[in-house]
């Protein structure tokens, strides 16, 4: 899989792009400012649906204009190509979005996830470590949705019954429903759809862990690498241990409005002898352990799908010494293509053999 063509309109700075790329190394180089980050931004948007920022598609729409439009020739051999497009335009202050494959229109986000498959490389993965639950959450979860775009569709179904349960909780606090036991619905269902997805965290954990270690093995030269650890909210040996906690926890979630266990407050931690790497950890050793995390997420996909990410580095290199360097080229040089973004073209052992697209973006 490649990315042979890109285009754009009303994008961020752009108000039209248009740009071709190799199949094997692709470097994009330019004064900060100038846009580099933009471009990987849109391909991200063609292939997850939305930024890897995490921002809203108005955030994304050029200034003084009411729609973006994006599109993406990608490859699987040099006859079949597929056409990804995703558009948003500003109706009534809102923003309506449309995807569409090949010109047909897909309705259900599920059914277009995972078929466009990148893996993005940025400085703000350090957050991963650093950062809030919520975003290791969200980090693990996009993973395991690339592997299985039905666990979307579970994550979906769980935010709308987490929603209708903190609103009843409101409305029993507020005294507008009188019967608790009104409840009992939304904790069915919270337990069937929890259950589910912990136990979905942790097979996915188990895999991920394993080739994360060997990753930051690789790219340190050194044996350090912390464990990921899953921590879920909620102590379970049966689905039954769920709706019992609920139950347990039913008045003090009503006091508080909102449900104070599952899988929205689950955590993943990185662990080395029992001590949390973020204590203890270098940045460099951090920037190692997140550029790690990308790699890890690379060959798992590549494992279980029989497929080869495309693979978006936005400037990572700064913070990692020139063995660390080229440790991690070597290993994102294994057959994926890879769009490089850096103010400069860095000095790498690159194989005379290898395909080079330079695209230098102007002030």
């Amino acid at each position: 899989m490649y990315l042979k063509e890109l285009t754009a309109k009303n994008f961020r700075n752009y108000s039209e792009l248009n740009l071709q790329f190799s199949p094997s190394l692709n470097f994009i180089t330019g004064n900060n400012g100038v846009g580099k980050t933009n471009i990987l931004e849109i391909v991200s948007v063609l292939s997850g649906i939305k930024s890897f920022k995490n921002v809203s598609d108005l955030d994304i729409i050029k200034w003084g204009c009411d729609f973006y439009f994006c599109s993406a020739f990608v490859c699987f051999s040099e006859e079949a190509c597929t056409n990804y497009q995703v558009g948003c335009s500003i109706d009534k202050g809102k923003a309506r979005k449309k995807i569409k494959i090949d010109s047909y229109e897909i309705k259900k986000a599920s059914e277009y996830f995972g078929r466009f498959l990148t893996v993005v490389f940025l400085p703000s993965d350090i957050n991963i470590i650093n950062g809030t639950p919520e975003i290791r959450r969200r980090f693990f979860d996009s993973i395991m949705c690339k592997l299985n775009p039905q666990f979307l569709d579970t994550l979906n179904d769980f935010k709308k019954v987490l929603s209708s349960r903190n609103r009843i909780l409101k409305d029993i606090k507020d005294k507008k429903i009188s019967d608790v036991n009104q409840l009992s619905v939304w904790d069915n269902m919270f337990t069937d759809l929890s259950f589910d997805i912990t136990q979905k965290r942790k097979m996915f954990i188990d895999q991920y862990n394993e080739i994360f270690i060997n990753s930051y093995e690789h790219i340190s030269g050194l044996y350090e690498s912390p464990d990921i650890v899953y921590f879920p909210s909620i102590k379970i040996n049966e689905k039954s241990d769920i709706l019992n906690q609920l139950n347990e926890r039913r008045f003090k979630d009503i006091a508080l409005t909102s449900t104070s266990m599952g899988p929205q407050r689950d955590d993943f931690l990185f662990l080395r002898d029992g001590i949390n790497f973020v204590n203890y950890a270098s940045q460099g050793q951090k920037r190692t352990a997140s550029i790690a995390l990308r790699i890890a997420e690379n060959e798992l996909i590549e494992k279980q799908l029989n497929c080869k990410s495309i693979l978006l580095v936005d400037d990572i290199f700064s913070e990692l010494d020139d063995n660390r360097k080229q440790n991690m080229v070597s290993i994102l040089s294994k057959g994926n293509q890879v769009i490089f973004t850096m103010v400069h073209e860095q000095n790498m052992n690159i194989s005379e053999d290898i395909e080079i697209k330079r695209i230098t973006l102007p002030l």
